[in-house]
């Protein structure tokens, strides 16, 4: 641009000076300067360059992505007449177990649960688990405010906080509530279901490592017609036999599985299923179609599993309806219930080299100081 500048500079001498060309090639002259100083400020891109780079405090704080958003919880609405007994809150055609915590007992009940796990570390793992009543998860909304009921989800979170270091608390409360409106809860009974059941089974699976069977690989059994302690202890509530409950009892999904049973008397039941056929039982005892009811001592033998695991449930009689999913995952499962059987985990666990424990109490039991005596005595 400057040498053209010179050519026509040079070549207007020979004409003669015009002032206006003159200024005209003065103004060419400043604004090729100001170009080519534009034209080195830009970068390979063509836009101008920062002197310094500036982290730009404007741009928006980067958002991590939120753990999976638990479904929201379906609301139950009160249905039917309302009425209280001694012990059982009745809607409509559905009892309720009236509940209050009891925090002496519940660290009575840690005290327990920590005694065996401190006495087992390195020998066997051990998990608890509390099983909720139905007043905790399928009581309609309204009536959470009545003070016959505290509340189950705090009263689980106090009782897993004071566990021990060695235990596994496995937290049932919220996986019960995100299934509330499906059939987790007899309507007669203080019982969960099989159902119910299942799904704390699957959370027992995410803790110990196991996968979990889906309810579709199940074979199942319906025994009708079961009225069950609400309905006996309302009195036999005409509105609550009017809708019997079906008690579903879910088959191992393994073929081979054995039971030998031993009774209070002492006496020695083997059986070829874990489900007993309760189809001609009175209706009260439908219930006892899971390992044969309430006996102190049970053991449960998978041919078709060769792990050589096995564990050990202290159970009361909600344990019932959830020990029929673990076969599938240990050649050797046996069941205390420690109501009955006299003896001491701690030996048993050792001598019979047995992997894991598994302290399932619901809890209304967990707040019966009696029955947390019970369990003290068999540590």
């Amino acid at each position: 641009m400057s040498s053209s500048y010179n050519g026509r500079r040079a070549s207007g001498r020979s004409r003669g000076t015009n002032p206006a060309a003159f200024l005209a090639a003065v103004l060419v002259l400043i604004l090729a300067v100001v170009l080519v100083f534009i034209t080195l400020k830009k970068g390979p891109d063509n836009k101008p360059k920062d002197p310094v780079p500036v982290e730009n405090t404007d741009e928006p704080d980067v958002i991590e992505p939120d753990e999976p958003t638990p479904p929201a919880i379906a609301r139950i609405e009160v249905f039917g007449d309302t009425q209280q007994y001694d012990s059982v809150y009745r809607v409509g055609d559905t009892g309720y177990e009236m509940y209050t915590y009891s925090d002496e007992t519940a660290k009575k009940y840690a005290t327990c649960v920590n005694k065996a796990a401190d006495a087992l570390q390195g020998s066997a793992r051990v998990f608890v688990l509390c099983p909720p009543l139905s007043s905790g998860i399928t009581l309609p909304d309204d009536l959470y405010s009545l003070n016959v009921f505290s509340d189950q989800k705090a009263a689980e979170q106090n009782i897993l906080s004071y566990m021990g270091e060695n235990v596994i608390g496995i937290a049932l409360n919220e996986t019960m509530m995100q299934h509330r409106t499906e059939y987790v809860f007899y309507r007669t009974d203080h019982h969960w279901t099989s159902l119910g059941a299942y799904y704390a089974y699957t959370q027992l699976c995410d803790a110990a490592g196991f996968t979990a069977h889906a309810l579709s690989e199940y074979k199942t059994a319906d025994f009708s017609g079961f009225l069950g302690s609400f309905y006996n202890d309302s009195g036999k509530s005409e509105k609550l036999s009017v809708n019997p409950d079906t008690v579903t009892a879910y088959y191992p999904v393994s073929p081979v599985v054995t039971m030998t049973v031993t009774e209070k008397s002492g006496n020695v039941i083997d059986f070829d299923s874990v489900i007993y056929d309760e189809t001609e039982a009175p209706a009260a005892f439908k219930y006892g179609a899971f390992i044969y009811g309430d006996n102190p001592f049970t053991e449960i033998t998978n041919a078709t599993v060769s792990n050589d695991r096995s564990c050990v449930v202290i159970k009361d009689s909600f344990g019932n309806a959830f020990v029929p999913f673990l076969p599938d995952h240990y050649q050797t499962v046996y069941v205390i219930d420690y109501r009955y059987w006299s003896g001491s985990l701690t030996e048993f666990v050792k001598t019979n080299g047995v992997d894991d424990v598994i302290f399932c109490n619901n809890l209304s039991s967990i707040r019966n100081n009696s029955l947390m005596g019970d369990l003290y005595r068999i540590l």
